[in-house]
Protein backbone atom coordinates (compact mmCIF):
# COMPACT_ATOMS: atom_id res chain seq x y z
CA UNK A 1 0.00 0.00 0.00
CA UNK A 2 2.77 2.21 0.92
CA UNK A 3 4.84 1.86 -1.92
CA UNK A 4 1.67 2.20 -4.31
CA UNK A 5 1.34 5.19 -2.86
CA UNK A 6 5.05 6.47 -3.10
CA UNK A 7 5.00 5.25 -6.98
CA UNK A 8 1.43 7.25 -7.59
CA UNK A 9 3.04 10.24 -6.06
CA UNK A 10 6.30 9.93 -7.87
CA UNK A 11 3.78 9.64 -10.73
CA UNK A 12 2.25 12.77 -10.48
CA UNK A 13 5.55 14.63 -10.08
CA UNK A 14 6.86 13.49 -13.30
CA UNK A 15 3.61 14.14 -15.06
CA UNK A 16 3.86 18.03 -13.56
CA UNK A 17 8.01 17.84 -14.60
CA UNK A 18 6.84 16.55 -18.08
CA UNK A 19 6.02 20.19 -19.38
CA UNK A 20 8.24 22.19 -17.66
CA UNK A 21 11.30 20.07 -16.80
CA UNK A 22 14.72 21.58 -17.20
CA UNK A 23 15.83 19.37 -18.44
CA UNK A 24 13.07 19.59 -21.57
CA UNK A 25 13.70 22.83 -21.67
CA UNK A 26 17.70 22.20 -22.13
CA UNK A 27 16.63 20.04 -24.52
CA UNK A 28 14.83 22.81 -26.23
CA UNK A 29 17.28 25.06 -26.56
CA UNK A 30 20.02 22.99 -27.67
CA UNK A 31 17.69 21.48 -30.61
CA UNK A 32 17.37 25.25 -31.29
CA UNK A 33 20.66 26.10 -31.51
CA UNK A 34 21.64 22.76 -33.14
CA UNK A 35 18.98 23.92 -35.98
CA UNK A 36 20.65 26.88 -36.55
CA UNK A 37 23.55 25.68 -36.97
CA UNK A 38 22.31 23.08 -39.40
CA UNK A 39 20.75 25.64 -41.49
CA UNK A 40 24.28 27.84 -41.56
CA UNK A 41 25.83 25.30 -42.29
CA UNK A 42 23.38 23.71 -45.20
CA UNK A 43 23.09 26.90 -46.63
CA UNK A 44 26.85 27.75 -46.58
CA UNK A 45 27.27 24.51 -48.59
CA UNK A 46 24.48 25.19 -50.72
CA UNK A 47 25.69 28.85 -51.22
CA UNK A 48 29.37 27.73 -51.68
CA UNK A 49 28.55 24.85 -54.15
CA UNK A 50 26.79 27.27 -56.55
CA UNK A 51 29.80 29.63 -56.21
CA UNK A 52 31.74 26.38 -57.90
CA UNK A 53 32.91 27.08 -61.43
CA UNK A 54 32.21 30.86 -61.38
CA UNK A 55 35.47 31.84 -61.23
CA UNK A 56 36.10 29.15 -64.05
CA UNK A 57 33.39 30.79 -65.85
CA UNK A 58 35.01 34.74 -65.42
CA UNK A 59 37.78 33.07 -66.88
CA UNK A 60 36.66 31.56 -69.60
CA UNK A 61 34.58 34.56 -70.47
CA UNK A 62 38.15 36.69 -70.19
CA UNK A 63 39.77 34.34 -72.29
CA UNK A 64 37.01 35.04 -74.70
CA UNK A 65 37.26 38.49 -74.68
CA UNK A 66 41.14 37.51 -74.93
CA UNK A 67 40.38 35.79 -78.39
CA UNK A 68 38.19 38.41 -79.71
CA UNK A 69 41.02 40.81 -79.49
CA UNK A 70 43.52 38.10 -81.07
CA UNK A 71 40.96 37.54 -84.18
CA UNK A 72 40.45 41.05 -84.51
CA UNK A 73 44.52 41.56 -85.05
CA UNK A 74 44.91 38.79 -87.07
CA UNK A 75 42.21 40.01 -89.23
CA UNK A 76 44.09 43.32 -89.32
CA UNK A 77 47.10 42.01 -90.11
CA UNK A 78 45.91 39.40 -92.99
CA UNK A 79 43.36 40.62 -95.12
CA UNK A 80 43.69 37.69 -97.09
CA UNK A 81 40.68 35.07 -95.99
CA UNK A 82 42.68 31.98 -97.43
CA UNK A 83 45.23 32.79 -94.05
CA UNK A 84 45.46 29.98 -92.09
CA UNK A 85 46.07 32.33 -88.95
CA UNK A 86 42.65 34.09 -89.11
CA UNK A 87 40.89 30.81 -89.27
CA UNK A 88 42.56 29.21 -86.83
CA UNK A 89 41.79 32.12 -84.26
CA UNK A 90 38.32 32.09 -85.01
CA UNK A 91 37.90 28.17 -84.98
CA UNK A 92 39.46 28.91 -81.22
CA UNK A 93 36.84 31.87 -80.25
CA UNK A 94 34.35 29.18 -81.77
CA UNK A 95 35.38 27.05 -79.40
CA UNK A 96 35.52 28.69 -76.47
CA UNK A 97 32.35 30.59 -76.87
CA UNK A 98 30.38 26.87 -77.17
CA UNK A 99 32.23 25.89 -73.98
CA UNK A 100 31.78 29.15 -71.79
CA UNK A 101 29.09 27.70 -69.79
CA UNK A 102 29.95 23.91 -69.89
CA UNK A 103 32.21 24.72 -66.51
CA UNK A 104 29.99 25.89 -64.00
CA UNK A 105 26.63 25.48 -62.47
CA UNK A 106 24.10 25.81 -65.08
CA UNK A 107 21.96 27.78 -62.88
CA UNK A 108 24.15 30.78 -63.63
CA UNK A 109 22.35 31.06 -67.21
CA UNK A 110 19.39 31.64 -65.62
CA UNK A 111 20.43 35.87 -65.13
CA UNK A 112 17.79 36.66 -68.17
CA UNK A 113 20.82 39.79 -68.27
CA UNK A 114 23.04 36.79 -68.80
CA UNK A 115 21.61 35.05 -71.12
CA UNK A 116 20.78 38.25 -73.16
CA UNK A 117 24.33 38.87 -73.65
CA UNK A 118 25.33 35.39 -74.27
CA UNK A 119 22.49 35.74 -77.21
CA UNK A 120 23.85 39.09 -78.08
CA UNK A 121 27.59 37.67 -78.17
CA UNK A 122 26.59 34.72 -80.40
CA UNK A 123 24.64 37.18 -83.19
CA UNK A 124 27.43 39.71 -83.22
CA UNK A 125 29.97 36.94 -83.48
CA UNK A 126 27.89 35.33 -86.29
CA UNK A 127 28.12 38.81 -87.82
CA UNK A 128 31.46 39.39 -87.90
CA UNK A 129 32.44 35.60 -88.86
CA UNK A 130 29.98 36.10 -91.89
CA UNK A 131 31.64 39.88 -92.96
CA UNK A 132 35.06 39.17 -91.81
CA UNK A 133 36.36 40.76 -94.75
CA UNK A 134 34.72 44.18 -94.24
CA UNK A 135 34.98 43.80 -90.32
CA UNK A 136 36.89 46.84 -88.87
CA UNK A 137 38.69 47.83 -85.70
CA UNK A 138 35.54 49.32 -84.43
CA UNK A 139 33.92 46.65 -84.88
CA UNK A 140 35.42 44.64 -82.70
CA UNK A 141 36.19 46.91 -80.56
CA UNK A 142 32.21 47.22 -80.03
CA UNK A 143 32.61 43.72 -80.08
CA UNK A 144 34.67 43.22 -77.31
CA UNK A 145 32.83 46.00 -75.12
CA UNK A 146 29.61 43.19 -75.23
CA UNK A 147 32.42 40.41 -74.34
CA UNK A 148 33.39 42.70 -71.32
CA UNK A 149 29.85 43.46 -70.24
CA UNK A 150 29.44 39.33 -70.21
CA UNK A 151 32.33 39.29 -67.48
CA UNK A 152 31.39 42.08 -65.33
CA UNK A 153 27.62 40.31 -65.17
CA UNK A 154 29.20 37.11 -64.76
CA UNK A 155 31.36 38.93 -61.45
CA UNK A 156 27.90 40.49 -60.60
CA UNK A 157 26.09 37.15 -59.89
CA UNK A 158 29.13 35.81 -58.13
CA UNK A 159 29.38 38.40 -55.68
CA UNK A 160 25.71 38.54 -55.34
CA UNK A 161 26.16 34.60 -53.98
CA UNK A 162 28.67 36.02 -51.96
CA UNK A 163 26.97 38.64 -50.66
CA UNK A 164 24.00 35.54 -49.51
CA UNK A 165 26.59 33.71 -48.17
CA UNK A 166 27.68 36.54 -45.58
CA UNK A 167 23.65 37.20 -44.87
CA UNK A 168 23.32 33.39 -44.01
CA UNK A 169 25.94 33.55 -41.73
CA UNK A 170 25.89 36.90 -40.22
CA UNK A 171 21.62 36.12 -39.67
CA UNK A 172 22.69 33.00 -38.12
CA UNK A 173 25.42 34.24 -35.57
CA UNK A 174 23.17 36.65 -34.45
CA UNK A 175 20.27 34.20 -34.05
CA UNK A 176 22.72 32.37 -32.07
CA UNK A 177 24.01 34.39 -29.97
CA UNK A 178 20.26 35.78 -29.05
CA UNK A 179 19.65 31.99 -27.89
CA UNK A 180 22.28 31.72 -26.39
CA UNK A 181 21.81 35.15 -24.37
CA UNK A 182 18.70 33.82 -23.62
CA UNK A 183 19.52 31.06 -22.86
CA UNK A 184 21.83 31.75 -20.36
CA UNK A 185 19.46 34.48 -18.35
CA UNK A 186 17.14 31.43 -18.26
CA UNK A 187 19.64 29.42 -16.82
CA UNK A 188 21.19 32.07 -14.29
CA UNK A 189 17.08 32.48 -13.04
CA UNK A 190 15.87 29.40 -13.51
CA UNK A 191 19.00 26.88 -12.54
CA UNK A 192 21.87 28.89 -10.91
CA UNK A 193 20.22 31.30 -8.42
CA UNK A 194 17.88 28.62 -7.27
CA UNK A 195 21.17 26.36 -6.66
CA UNK A 196 23.40 29.18 -4.92
CA UNK A 197 19.99 29.70 -2.56
CA UNK A 198 19.82 25.65 -2.05
CA UNK A 199 23.31 25.81 -0.97
CA UNK A 200 23.22 28.71 1.70
CA UNK A 201 19.87 26.77 2.79
CA UNK A 202 22.48 23.25 3.08
CA UNK A 203 24.79 25.53 4.22
CA UNK A 204 22.58 27.05 7.44
CA UNK A 205 21.12 23.98 7.89
CA UNK A 206 24.51 22.27 8.42
CA UNK A 207 25.48 25.16 11.09
CA UNK A 208 21.88 24.24 12.83
CA UNK A 209 19.99 27.20 11.43
CA UNK A 210 16.95 25.22 9.60
CA UNK A 211 14.57 28.53 9.51
CA UNK A 212 16.19 29.77 6.23
CA UNK A 213 13.92 29.14 3.10
CA UNK A 214 14.24 28.93 -0.66
CA UNK A 215 11.96 31.40 -2.43
CA UNK A 216 12.37 29.67 -5.76
CA UNK A 217 8.81 28.42 -6.61
CA UNK A 218 8.15 26.41 -10.12
CA UNK A 219 7.06 23.11 -11.19
CA UNK A 220 10.54 22.11 -12.32
CA UNK A 221 13.53 19.50 -11.33
CA UNK A 222 14.65 22.50 -8.65
CA UNK A 223 11.17 23.46 -7.63
CA UNK A 224 10.75 19.90 -6.44
CA UNK A 225 13.90 20.09 -4.98
CA UNK A 226 13.40 23.49 -2.96
CA UNK A 227 10.43 22.45 -1.98
CA UNK A 228 11.66 19.10 -0.67
CA UNK A 229 14.05 20.73 1.33
CA UNK A 230 11.80 22.89 2.97
CA UNK A 231 9.80 20.05 4.05
CA UNK A 232 12.50 18.46 5.12
CA UNK A 233 14.43 21.36 6.98
CA UNK A 234 10.78 21.34 9.03
CA UNK A 235 11.33 18.03 9.65
CA UNK A 236 15.09 18.46 10.94
CA UNK A 237 14.20 21.79 12.86
CA UNK A 238 11.35 19.30 14.29
CA UNK A 239 14.42 16.51 14.94
CA UNK A 240 16.68 19.10 16.19
CA UNK A 241 14.39 20.43 18.33
CA UNK A 242 13.07 17.27 19.92
CA UNK A 243 16.70 16.27 20.56
CA UNK A 244 17.68 19.41 22.20
CA UNK A 245 14.60 18.95 24.40
CA UNK A 246 15.67 15.47 24.94
CA UNK A 247 19.10 16.38 25.94
CA UNK A 248 17.51 19.29 28.59
CA UNK A 249 15.40 16.43 30.05
CA UNK A 250 18.15 14.07 30.04
CA UNK A 251 20.71 16.89 31.55
CA UNK A 252 17.78 17.85 34.06
CA UNK A 253 17.83 13.48 34.87
CA UNK A 254 21.78 13.50 35.31
CA UNK A 255 21.97 16.61 37.62
CA UNK A 256 18.94 15.06 39.77
CA UNK A 257 20.84 11.79 39.57
CA UNK A 258 24.56 13.58 40.56
CA UNK A 259 22.25 15.20 43.58
CA UNK A 260 20.90 12.17 44.63
CA UNK A 261 24.06 10.24 44.12
CA UNK A 262 25.93 13.23 46.53
CA UNK A 263 23.50 13.02 49.02
CA UNK A 264 23.10 9.76 49.44
CA UNK A 265 26.97 9.83 49.19
CA UNK A 266 27.56 12.16 51.57
CA UNK A 267 24.54 9.91 54.10
CA UNK A 268 26.70 6.75 53.49
CA UNK A 269 30.14 8.46 54.49
CA UNK A 270 28.20 10.05 57.56
CA UNK A 271 26.75 7.13 58.93
CA UNK A 272 29.62 4.76 58.14
CA UNK A 273 32.29 7.48 60.35
CA UNK A 274 29.54 7.80 62.96
CA UNK A 275 26.31 6.13 64.46
CA UNK A 276 22.89 6.29 62.86
CA UNK A 277 21.60 9.08 65.18
CA UNK A 278 24.48 11.00 64.81
CA UNK A 279 23.31 11.41 60.96
CA UNK A 280 23.98 14.98 60.10
CA UNK A 281 20.52 17.36 60.11
CA UNK A 282 22.58 19.08 57.02
CA UNK A 283 22.01 15.88 55.05
CA UNK A 284 18.46 15.48 55.79
CA UNK A 285 18.09 19.39 54.48
CA UNK A 286 20.36 18.98 51.41
CA UNK A 287 17.59 16.27 51.00
CA UNK A 288 14.57 18.16 50.57
CA UNK A 289 16.28 20.63 48.51
CA UNK A 290 16.79 17.77 45.77
CA UNK A 291 13.26 16.46 46.50
CA UNK A 292 12.42 20.42 45.59
CA UNK A 293 9.24 20.27 47.88
CA UNK A 294 7.83 18.52 50.79
CA UNK A 295 9.54 18.02 54.49
CA UNK A 296 11.45 15.06 55.40
CA UNK A 297 11.85 13.26 58.70
CA UNK A 298 12.79 9.87 60.15
CA UNK A 299 10.92 7.72 62.88
CA UNK A 300 12.02 5.01 64.87
CA UNK A 301 9.22 2.01 66.29
CA UNK A 302 11.69 0.26 68.04
CA UNK A 303 12.86 1.76 71.63
CA UNK A 304 16.38 0.29 71.36
CA UNK A 305 17.08 2.78 68.69
CA UNK A 306 14.61 5.74 69.35
CA UNK A 307 18.17 7.96 69.91
CA UNK A 308 16.98 9.93 66.98
CA UNK A 309 15.11 12.86 68.84
CA UNK A 310 15.75 15.24 66.10
CA UNK A 311 14.26 13.87 63.40
CA UNK A 312 11.33 12.55 66.02
CA UNK A 313 11.08 16.34 66.71
CA UNK A 314 10.40 17.09 63.35
CA UNK A 315 7.44 14.52 63.10
CA UNK A 316 5.54 15.20 66.12
CA UNK A 317 2.96 17.24 64.22
CA UNK A 318 2.02 15.90 61.22
CA UNK A 319 -0.71 17.80 58.57
CA UNK A 320 -2.83 15.42 57.22
CA UNK A 321 -5.26 17.80 56.01
CA UNK A 322 -3.30 19.95 54.21
CA UNK A 323 -0.17 17.50 52.90
CA UNK A 324 0.40 13.52 51.79
CA UNK A 325 2.31 11.10 53.75
CA UNK A 326 4.29 8.93 52.09
CA UNK A 327 6.34 6.50 54.25
CA UNK A 328 9.61 4.88 53.07
CA UNK A 329 10.19 1.62 55.75
CA UNK A 330 13.62 1.42 57.04
CA UNK A 331 13.84 -2.47 57.08
CA UNK A 332 17.02 -4.55 56.92
CA UNK A 333 16.70 -8.78 56.81
CA UNK A 334 12.93 -8.56 57.58
CA UNK A 335 13.90 -6.35 60.59
CA UNK A 336 11.85 -3.40 60.71
CA UNK A 337 13.40 -0.29 62.49
CA UNK A 338 11.17 2.69 61.73
CA UNK A 339 9.78 5.07 58.59
CA UNK A 340 10.96 7.94 56.51
CA UNK A 341 8.57 10.08 56.05
CA UNK A 342 8.07 12.95 53.38
CA UNK A 343 5.02 15.30 53.68
CA UNK A 344 4.38 17.33 50.29
CA UNK A 345 1.32 19.11 49.90
CA UNK A 346 -1.75 17.80 48.10
CA UNK A 347 -1.62 19.65 45.07
CA UNK A 348 1.75 17.98 43.82
CA UNK A 349 2.73 13.98 42.72
CA UNK A 350 5.76 12.27 43.28
CA UNK A 351 8.00 11.10 40.81
CA UNK A 352 9.69 8.10 40.13
CA UNK A 353 13.15 9.34 40.88
CA UNK A 354 12.16 10.90 44.23
CA UNK A 355 10.70 7.78 45.09
CA UNK A 356 13.69 6.17 44.35
CA UNK A 357 16.12 8.51 46.16
CA UNK A 358 13.94 8.39 49.72
CA UNK A 359 13.58 4.63 49.37
CA UNK A 360 17.73 4.28 48.44
CA UNK A 361 18.16 6.67 51.73
CA UNK A 362 15.88 4.39 53.66
CA UNK A 363 17.77 1.60 52.87
CA UNK A 364 21.21 3.29 53.73
CA UNK A 365 19.66 4.04 56.96
CA UNK A 366 17.78 0.78 57.51
CA UNK A 367 22.19 -1.03 56.94
CA UNK A 368 23.70 1.78 59.03
CA UNK A 369 21.04 0.66 62.07
CA UNK A 370 21.48 -2.85 61.31
CA UNK A 371 24.84 -2.80 61.29
CA UNK A 372 25.32 -0.95 64.86
CA UNK A 373 23.64 -3.28 65.70
CA UNK A 374 25.01 -6.15 64.66
CA UNK A 375 28.13 -4.23 66.11
CA UNK A 376 26.95 -4.14 69.24
CA UNK A 377 25.71 -7.82 68.97
CA UNK A 378 29.02 -8.33 68.08
CA UNK A 379 30.87 -6.58 70.63
CA UNK A 380 28.76 -7.89 73.35
CA UNK A 381 30.06 -11.62 71.78
CA UNK A 382 33.08 -10.21 72.37
CA UNK A 383 33.08 -8.90 75.91
CA UNK A 384 31.54 -12.49 76.79
CA UNK A 385 34.29 -14.45 75.10
CA UNK A 386 36.91 -11.73 76.82
CA UNK A 387 35.33 -13.07 79.73
CA UNK A 388 35.56 -16.58 79.30
CA UNK A 389 38.80 -16.55 78.62
CA UNK A 390 39.62 -14.52 81.69
CA UNK A 391 37.50 -16.60 83.89
CA UNK A 392 39.51 -19.94 82.00
CA UNK A 393 43.06 -18.09 82.49
CA UNK A 394 42.30 -17.17 85.98
CA UNK A 395 41.16 -20.48 86.55
CA UNK A 396 44.31 -22.29 84.88
CA UNK A 397 47.02 -20.08 87.02
CA UNK A 398 45.61 -17.66 90.06
CA UNK A 399 42.80 -19.82 91.11
CA UNK A 400 44.83 -22.83 91.24
CA UNK A 401 47.72 -20.81 93.29
CA UNK A 402 44.97 -19.15 95.28
CA UNK A 403 43.65 -23.30 95.90
CA UNK A 404 47.43 -24.49 96.46
CA UNK A 405 47.77 -21.43 99.02
CA UNK A 406 44.40 -22.48 100.99
CA UNK A 407 45.58 -25.51 101.22
CA UNK A 408 48.99 -24.59 102.66
CA UNK A 409 47.25 -22.41 105.19
CA UNK A 410 45.03 -25.26 106.30
CA UNK A 411 48.25 -27.57 106.76
CA UNK A 412 49.81 -25.09 108.94
CA UNK A 413 46.92 -24.40 111.10
CA UNK A 414 47.08 -27.75 111.84
CA UNK A 415 50.75 -28.09 112.35
CA UNK A 416 50.43 -25.10 114.66
CA UNK A 417 47.46 -26.76 116.50
CA UNK A 418 49.18 -29.57 116.87
CA UNK A 419 52.27 -28.04 118.50
CA UNK A 420 54.70 -29.40 115.80
CA UNK A 421 58.53 -28.56 115.69
CA UNK A 422 59.52 -25.14 114.25
CA UNK A 423 61.28 -26.65 111.37
CA UNK A 424 58.03 -27.96 109.83
CA UNK A 425 55.92 -24.95 110.48
CA UNK A 426 58.65 -22.67 108.76
CA UNK A 427 58.52 -25.14 106.18
CA UNK A 428 55.00 -24.93 105.06
CA UNK A 429 55.69 -21.03 105.65
CA UNK A 430 58.16 -20.62 102.84
CA UNK A 431 56.07 -22.66 100.94
CA UNK A 432 52.98 -20.26 100.95
CA UNK A 433 55.32 -17.62 100.55
CA UNK A 434 56.57 -19.24 97.74
CA UNK A 435 53.19 -19.86 96.17
CA UNK A 436 52.17 -15.89 96.98
CA UNK A 437 55.28 -14.98 94.49
CA UNK A 438 54.05 -17.17 92.02
CA UNK A 439 50.38 -16.02 92.38
CA UNK A 440 51.62 -12.44 92.12
CA UNK A 441 53.70 -13.16 88.68
CA UNK A 442 50.62 -14.20 87.52
CA UNK A 443 48.49 -11.77 88.82
CA UNK A 444 51.02 -9.53 86.45
CA UNK A 445 51.24 -11.61 83.04
CA UNK A 446 47.40 -11.74 83.58
CA UNK A 447 47.65 -8.09 83.78
CA UNK A 448 50.17 -7.43 80.98
CA UNK A 449 47.71 -9.91 78.15
CA UNK A 450 44.28 -8.40 79.07
CA UNK A 451 45.44 -4.76 78.86
CA UNK A 452 47.33 -5.24 75.71
CA UNK A 453 45.24 -3.72 72.59
CA UNK A 454 46.23 -2.93 69.42
CA UNK A 455 46.02 0.54 68.59
CA UNK A 456 48.01 0.63 65.84
CA UNK A 457 46.33 -0.18 62.42
CA UNK A 458 49.23 -1.77 61.43
CA UNK A 459 51.14 -5.27 62.72
CA UNK A 460 54.03 -4.76 61.81
CA UNK A 461 54.08 -0.95 63.52
CA UNK A 462 53.03 -2.55 66.54
CA UNK A 463 55.58 -5.34 66.70
CA UNK A 464 58.17 -2.58 66.20
CA UNK A 465 56.46 -0.98 69.26
CA UNK A 466 56.61 -4.02 71.01
CA UNK A 467 60.44 -4.81 69.96
CA UNK A 468 61.61 -1.69 70.68
CA UNK A 469 59.84 -2.27 74.47
CA UNK A 470 61.55 -5.53 75.04
CA UNK A 471 64.99 -4.44 73.37
CA UNK A 472 65.28 -1.72 76.63
CA UNK A 473 64.21 -4.22 78.80
CA UNK A 474 66.37 -6.81 77.63
CA UNK A 475 69.34 -4.75 77.07
CA UNK A 476 70.32 -6.39 73.62
CA UNK A 477 69.17 -6.88 70.07
CA UNK A 478 65.93 -8.37 68.80
CA UNK A 479 65.81 -8.69 65.09
CA UNK A 480 62.31 -8.36 63.63
CA UNK A 481 61.57 -9.38 59.69
CA UNK A 482 57.81 -9.16 58.63
CA UNK A 483 57.53 -10.38 55.17
CA UNK A 484 53.75 -10.69 55.62
CA UNK A 485 51.35 -8.58 52.89
CA UNK A 486 49.87 -5.76 54.93
CA UNK A 487 46.36 -5.82 56.17
CA UNK A 488 46.69 -9.59 55.27
CA UNK A 489 45.83 -10.91 58.51
CA UNK A 490 42.14 -10.01 60.26
CA UNK A 491 41.96 -8.25 63.12
CA UNK A 492 41.23 -11.30 65.74
CA UNK A 493 44.43 -12.71 63.92
CA UNK A 494 46.97 -10.02 64.67
CA UNK A 495 45.24 -9.62 68.61
CA UNK A 496 46.58 -13.09 68.83
CA UNK A 497 49.84 -13.08 67.13
CA UNK A 498 50.66 -10.00 69.03
CA UNK A 499 50.19 -11.43 72.70
CA UNK A 500 51.60 -14.34 71.60
CA UNK A 501 54.88 -12.46 70.36
CA UNK A 502 54.60 -10.62 73.50
CA UNK A 503 54.53 -13.59 76.04
CA UNK A 504 57.63 -15.64 74.26
CA UNK A 505 59.58 -12.14 74.64
CA UNK A 506 58.66 -11.58 77.88
CA UNK A 507 60.38 -15.67 78.86
CA UNK A 508 63.36 -14.23 76.84
CA UNK A 509 63.35 -11.10 79.45
CA UNK A 510 62.80 -13.04 82.60
CA UNK A 511 64.15 -16.52 81.67
CA UNK A 512 66.45 -16.88 78.64
CA UNK A 513 69.51 -14.85 79.86
CA UNK A 514 70.13 -14.35 76.42
CA UNK A 515 72.27 -11.79 74.35
CA UNK A 516 70.11 -11.59 70.80
CA UNK A 517 66.68 -12.59 69.88
CA UNK A 518 65.17 -12.52 66.26
CA UNK A 519 61.65 -12.76 64.94
CA UNK A 520 60.32 -13.49 61.64
CA UNK A 521 57.39 -13.36 60.00
CA UNK A 522 56.46 -15.40 56.54
CA UNK A 523 54.48 -16.57 54.38
CA UNK A 524 54.55 -20.25 53.01
CA UNK A 525 51.93 -20.50 50.01
CA UNK A 526 48.44 -20.17 52.42
CA UNK A 527 50.28 -20.63 55.43
CA UNK A 528 51.66 -18.07 58.44
CA UNK A 529 54.94 -19.15 59.74
CA UNK A 530 56.33 -16.92 62.68
CA UNK A 531 59.61 -18.02 64.17
CA UNK A 532 60.56 -16.73 68.01
CA UNK A 533 64.01 -17.72 68.90
CA UNK A 534 67.09 -16.26 71.51
CA UNK A 535 70.09 -17.79 72.30
CA UNK A 536 70.14 -17.74 76.15
CA UNK A 537 70.28 -20.90 78.48
CA UNK A 538 67.19 -22.98 76.65
CA UNK A 539 64.00 -24.29 78.33
CA UNK A 540 63.71 -27.09 81.06
CA UNK A 541 61.26 -29.56 80.76
CA UNK A 542 59.14 -28.82 83.51
CA UNK A 543 58.92 -24.99 83.28
CA UNK A 544 55.52 -25.34 83.62
CA UNK A 545 55.35 -27.65 86.35
CA UNK A 546 57.65 -24.32 88.25
CA UNK A 547 54.97 -22.06 87.74
CA UNK A 548 55.23 -20.48 84.83
CA UNK A 549 51.69 -20.65 83.15
CA UNK A 550 52.76 -18.29 79.94
CA UNK A 551 53.02 -21.39 77.91
CA UNK A 552 49.61 -22.30 78.88
CA UNK A 553 48.50 -19.29 77.53
CA UNK A 554 50.43 -18.89 74.11
CA UNK A 555 48.70 -22.72 73.70
CA UNK A 556 45.40 -21.45 74.25
CA UNK A 557 46.15 -18.90 72.30
CA UNK A 558 46.97 -20.95 69.44
CA UNK A 559 43.76 -22.68 69.87
CA UNK A 560 41.92 -20.26 68.77
CA UNK A 561 44.10 -19.36 65.41
CA UNK A 562 43.75 -23.33 65.03
CA UNK A 563 47.60 -22.93 64.60
CA UNK A 564 50.38 -25.66 65.78
CA UNK A 565 52.78 -24.12 68.30
CA UNK A 566 56.08 -26.04 68.96
CA UNK A 567 58.51 -24.91 71.92
CA UNK A 568 62.13 -26.33 71.11
CA UNK A 569 65.64 -26.07 72.17
CA UNK A 570 67.64 -23.83 69.11
CA UNK A 571 71.27 -24.64 67.94
CA UNK A 572 73.41 -24.50 69.49
CA UNK A 573 71.84 -22.62 72.52
CA UNK A 574 68.29 -20.91 73.37
CA UNK A 575 64.98 -21.85 72.65
CA UNK A 576 62.59 -21.56 69.43
CA UNK A 577 59.05 -21.18 69.33
CA UNK A 578 57.33 -22.02 66.54
CA UNK A 579 53.75 -21.23 65.04
CA UNK A 580 52.58 -22.40 62.26
CA UNK A 581 48.33 -21.87 61.06
CA UNK A 582 46.50 -21.21 57.91
CA UNK A 583 44.83 -18.04 56.89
Amino acid sequence: MIRQQFNDKIGSIDDQLSSSSLVARAGQFMAVIITLGLISMISSILVTESLSGDAEQINQAGALRMQAIRVSRANLLVQDDSKPLVTKEMQIFEDKLSQLFFGGITSTIDNPQILAQHKKIVALWQSIKTNIESSTAEDFDQFTLVIDKLVSLLQMESEKKLTLLRLIQGITLLSTLIVTSFVLVRLNRTVISPLKQLVRVASEAGKGNFDTRVDYIADNELGVLSRTIHRMSKQLKNTYQEFEDRVAQKTQELTQSNQSLEVLYLAARSLSNSEYHQIDQEIIQELEQVLEFGKVSIVLSETSINELIIYKANTNIIDHKNRDIHQFVLEKQGHFFGDIVWQIPKDKNPEAWQRQLLQAMADIVATSIDLEQKKNSENRLLIAEERAVIARELHDSLAQSLSFLKVQMSLLTRKMQKGLPEEQVNETIDDIKQGLNNAYLQLRELLTTFRLKLDDPSLENALQGTVAEFIEKCQHDIELKFELPQNYLSASQEVHVLQIIRESLSNVHRHAQATAAGIRLFKDNNKINIDIWDNGKGISDNLEQQGHFGLGIMRERAKSLNAQLHVQANSPTGTQITLEFIH
